[in-house]
Formats: structure tokens, sequence, C-alpha cells
């Protein structure tokens, strides 16, 4: 019995600093790993660009966030009760972060020749495929701010009238010119709301 207190009372920094390091961890860790892992498994060379949505992100940080919140639970239940099963219930409920990562790595979408193709986060490796002949019409959206405007996004609405929405970043605008080019060849309309911006 003696044994057994030493060794939890031994267990329980641990396994709080544990936490913590996690806790912290989650904040950022999330950019490296799901971006590494998306660029060693999906990522291709007939890609004209590749990116994560901050959905991804988010989702991941989830699952990551989730781990040290069981963590603490276990430690004030453990401090309280001595409960036989509650090892075993700690590691089910810390089983619950795995969904979350699988669907945020799970989560982007790229652009090649053929067109958009998209794995939704709802989804898991499911792709779904957005030929430039399946979208009626592209939005550029500005923004005002102090003064100054600028484009923030596309909007793609597709013949069936979903909307794609897509932040113009750096990989985007590097890709903009040959995007507007496949648009014009398949006389798909590009509207912008910039005027409004002055009204």
């Amino acid at each position: 019995m003696v044994k057994l207190i030493w060794n939890r009372e031994k267990r329980m920094p641990i396994i709080f600093v544990s936490a913590i390091i996690l806790f912290i961890s989650s904040l950022f860790m999330p950019f490296v790993l799901v971006f590494l892992i998306q660029e060693s498994v999906y990522h291709s060379k007939s890609y004209w660009f590749f990116e994560t949505p901050t959905s991804a992100y988010i989702t991941f940080m989830i699952g990551m966030v989730w781990i040290p919140i069981v963590l603490i639970l276990h430690l004030i239940i453990q401090w309280k009760y001595e409960l036989r099963l509650l090892k075993w219930i700690t590691i089910f409920l810390i089983c619950w972060s795995i969904p979350f990562f699988i669907y945020g790595i799970s989560n982007y979408y790229y652009f090649d020749k053929k067109g958009l193709h998209y794995n939704h986060l709802e989804s898991i490796n499911q792709i779904t495929t957005y030929e430039w002949e399946n979208f009626k019409e592209v939005k550029e959206i500005y923004s005002r701010n102090k003064g100054i405007t600028y484009l923030t996004n596309y909007q793609f609405l597709t013949t069936d009238n979903k909307v794609i929405t897509l932040p113009y970043d750096i990989k985007f605008k590097e890709n903009q010119n040959r995007i507007i080019e496949k648009l014009k060849e398949h006389d798909i309309r590009v509207t912008s709301n910039y005027m409004d911006q002055y009204e």
C-alpha cells in the first residue's frame, strides 16, 4: 500500500509537467506537425500549389489541447479518490483526440491544371474535385481598412450553387495569373466588389 502511494506521488509531478508541456506545445506544434505530415503524404509536384486551411490547424490544436485537459482531470481525481480503473478511463479519453488529429491532417486543398481539389474538414481522404467547367462565377472580395483597399479572398461559385472561399495569400498570388487564365479559357465570369468599397 505504501509502495502504491509512493508510486502515485512520484508519477503525479511527471504527469503534471507533461500536461503543461503538451498544452504549451499545442499553441505552435500543430503548424509544424500538420505541415510536415501533409508535405510528406499528400503533396505532389504536379500541383500548382498546395494549401492548408486554418480549420486544419485549429482542429489539430483541439486534439492536442484535449490531452493535457484529460491529464489534469486525471490528477485531480487521482488526488481525491483511489479509482482502480482511472488509468484505463484516462487512456480511453485521450484516444478521443485521435479523430481531431486525423481530420486536421486530412483537411487541405490544391490547384492543378484540372481545377480545384478540396479535402473538406468533415471528410477523411475524400477529395472533392471541382473542374474548371464546374464553376459559373468567381468573385474577387476586397476589404477596406483605414483608407486602404486590399484583396482578401476569392469566392468560387459552382454550378450547383456551392460557394468555396479561398484566402488570397502568397501561394494564391503566385498562381493568380494562371488561375485567371484557366477561368477565361472556360468562359467563367470573374467579378469584383472593389468599387463597392468606395460607395
